[in-house]
């Protein structure tokens, strides 16, 4: 089989960095954040192949593209690879496990939700577990700190923070939190 020459699917988000990808796939640097560059068959971005979507190339040959046993377990390409450069924090993500991804994708779509809706949370019905390779110096947070300790820190040093949160179970203090105004976020912290 041949090599395929892959051209990434390019997404802009605010938190992008105008230099680092541009430079990296050797395209002209425009100015405007360029966040990820998506080498795979995702419908929201499939990379493209001789001008052809990568999606639709598989689904027209998914033996040949992936062997027999990769096509036969999971149907199309199994990953989604992607270059990421950040300039800013991004939000806090949620990656669902097989079956909540499943769940969640199958109940978007009975109430009718648009793949492509902002508001939508499962946009495919497949997990998403992520492996970092970091280019550049690179910081990830994971998980929560145990909710004494997170109580701890709001009546201590984020005290202003505190004033404005409920002392509550994690996710109502998370979700407190992201429902104060921006304004009153910021100057607390």
């Amino acid at each position: 089989m041949a090599l395929l020459r892959l051209t990434p699917a390019l997404k802009r988000y605010a938190w992008g960095d105008a230099r680092a990808l541009p430079e990296i796939l050797g395209l002209p640097a425009d100015g405007s954040p360029l966040a990820e560059a998506w080498y795979g068959a995702h419908p929201q971005g499939p990379a493209t192949a001789e001008g052809e979507p990568l999606d639709a190339r598989i689904a027209a040959a998914p033996e040949a593209l992936l062997g027999t046993e990769v096509a036969a377990r999971f149907g199309g390409l199994p990953y989604l690879l992607k270059l990421l450069a950040a300039a800013r924090p991004l939000s806090i993500q949620v990656h669902p496990d097989p079956a909540q991804a499943a769940e969640g994708f199958a109940r978007e779509d009975a109430a009718g939700v648009p793949r492509d809706a902002a508001h939508r949370c499962y946009r495919d019905p497949h997990a998403k577990p992520e492996l970092i390779v970091a280019l550049t110096p690179f910081d990830a947070l994971v998980g929560f700190r145990p909710l004494a300790e997170v109580h701890a820190s709001l009546d201590g040093a984020l005290r202003e923070l505190g004033a404005l949160l409920p002392r509550a179970p994690l996710r109502a203090l998370v979700t407190a939190y992201f429902g104060l105004a921006e304004e009153a976020r910021e100057e607390a912290l």
